[in-house]
């Protein structure tokens, strides 16, 4: 072997991998097989160049898999009418939150909000929310404002429902 792949490389291929859900050592040999063209299935054996280029594929492919509904219509103009739709989503799931909040005598930070809708979303960004993902936070934090609301006789619905 001329030039062996570095630790670092190695490193950064099964991260990747791990990223974009390739776990089995039997997917990563033949991923590897077929990106050498057969020359080996192991990517200890991998040469320095070839290491480099398998991360630049599989970094590719996990910026393509990135791209979310959220994130896709985020790319249209500001005016457009999906991406104001979007927008007033996101507002109103930041405002059921904060109001559940505000109703359990609690003050939370934007962070903290945003922390909480992706929580209960399962993603790690806020803006990788899916629409529906929005809609589904924003009726489940007015139902809980609702019970909130049971313990407190003075309920000042932020719901529109």
């Amino acid at each position: 072997m001329n030039n062996p792949r570095t630790t670092q490389q190695n490193r950064t291929l099964y991260w990747l991998f791990s990223q974009l859900g390739v776990n089995n050592k039997f997917a990563i040999s033949e991923i590897v097989f077929e990106f050498t063209g057969g020359r080996t299935e192991h990517t200890s054996e991998l040469e320095f160049m070839e290491a480099m280029e398998l991360i630049k594929y599989l970094k590719s492919i996990r910026t393509e898999k990135r791209h979310t509904v959220s994130e896709r219509i985020d790319t249209v103009g500001d005016d457009a009418p999906e991406r104001a739709e979007l927008d007033k989503k996101r507002k109103g799931v930041l405002r059921a939150i904060f109001r559940w909040g505000e109703l359990q005598g609690l003050k939370y930070t934007m962070d903290y909000v945003k922390g909480i809708a992706c929580k209960a979303a399962g993603t790690n960004y806020f803006n990788e929310i899916s629409p529906a993902g929005l809609t589904r936070i924003y009726h489940e934090f007015c139902k809980k404002q609702k019970t909130v609301s049971t313990k407190n006789e003075t309920y000042e619905p932020f719901c529109m429902n």
